[in-house]
């Protein structure tokens, strides 16, 4: 019993040291890809360098429960490809261990990260998907002032309005410089300012732009008879023009959905898949480790990873066929992980067999 506790510590230490390993660079390639379109959007004035931070930390819980099925596939597929490869495995299954007892270990490994994919997937991810969703209709209705760049135009509101500021102190909310044209209809709008100064009124949020010592131009493009106004202050409310909030059923807490709609149950449906997958995936790239004699530890990586995309792309579809009402919500996805479950139990019972 010693040495099969030692040989449990030593199989659980190194699968946990490489789950840790290839979640953090995935995690890390998978926030900087997104850190950078963040980066790009801020330079463009979607939102202010402020909120960038906030919004990657929103976007982490979603790619965390992705992620950690992957990470542990693959940390299953690189611990066990290694004990087959330098016949350490052989070893063990010599000294009395059975394949059942393997499974077992991987359990045990597998269920505390089911278990932290299940709690982002039912409720950290739609409650973080709800502020980002929020952050990002607020940042749209405040960006057209408060994430200004100088020396840069602004597009807004669908290119009826563009801003210019040739400079801009963003401790004293002030403007320098500056340039809004706005087209309604066939009317265009054009002011040139000195300064300029936005204020918002606490009671209704309304925004308004205080402009001084500049010039507005009315009137149509190629037409006579435009009116020219000079002006010492001119203020003007900013309409933000938001658009309505989708009613994306991924922000909904899982207690308010609703199986008897399609898109609710594909949702739910999702939620649950995660955790599920997590641990079927595992027994899958168990099953798949090994590989034939002097083949390598890396042998069976790539299918191994053929086989997990394969399993994520097919709950993928069938998701979007249980939203469309195509496929039926009690079959959904749960056709796939049975599929999945009975191909990893053949896949196991496989790699137990001698050479």
């Amino acid at each position: 019993m010693f040495q099969v506790g030692v040989a449990f510590r030593y199989i659980s230490r190194e699968l946990l040291l490489v789950f840790l390993a290839v979640f953090a660079l995935l995690l890390a390639v998978g926030l900087g890809a997104r850190f950078t379109g963040f980066l790009q959007e801020a330079a463009t004035g979607r939102f202010t360098a402020q909120a960038l931070w906030m919004l990657l930390a929103l976007r982490v819980p979603e790619f965390v429960q992705v992620t950690a099925p992957f990470a542990l596939c693959l940390a299953v597929l690189l611990t066990f490809g290694r004990l087959h490869a330098e016949r350490e495995y052989a070893a063990l299954t010599s000294g009395g261990v059975v394949p059942g007892q393997a499974v077992a270990w991987l359990l045990a490994s597998a269920i505390p990260v089911a278990a932290l994919v299940a709690v982002l997937s039912f409720a950290v991810t739609p409650e973080a998907r709800r502020l980002y969703a929020a952050l990002s209709l607020e940042q749209l209705a405040d960006s057209e002032l408060d994430a200004v760049i100088p020396g840069a135009f602004h597009v807004y509101s669908q290119g009826r309005r563009v801003t210019y500021a040739q400079a801009v102190d963003r401790s004293a909310n002030t403007l320098q410089g500056v340039f809004v044209g706005e087209r309604e209809g066939p009317v265009s709008v054009t002011v040139w300012a000195q300064s300029g100064r936005q204020h918002r009124l606490p009671s209704t949020g309304s925004r308004f732009l205080e402009l001084k010592d500049g010039v507005r131009y009315e009137g149509v493009p190629g037409q006579p008879g435009y009116r020219v106004v000079r002006f010492k202050r001119l203020g003007q409310r900013m309409e933000t023009n938001l658009p309505e909030p989708l009613d994306d059923v991924r922000k909904l807490p899982t207690s308010s959905l609703d199986a008897s709609d399609a898109a609710q149950a594909a949702e739910l449906q999702w939620r649950c898949a995660l955790p599920l997958m997590t641990v079927v995936s595992a027994f899958l790239a168990f099953g798949i480790a090994r590989a034939a004699p002097r083949a390598g530890r890396f042998a069976r990586l790539l299918p191994g990873v053929g086989l997990f995309v394969g399993y994520y792309l097919l709950l993928v579809t069938m998701r979007g066929l249980v939203a469309d009402g195509v496929a039926p919500a009690y079959v959904g996805l749960w056709a796939v992980h049975g599929a999945m479950l009975a191909l990893a139990a053949w896949l196991v019972r496989r790699s137990a067999r001698p050479n």
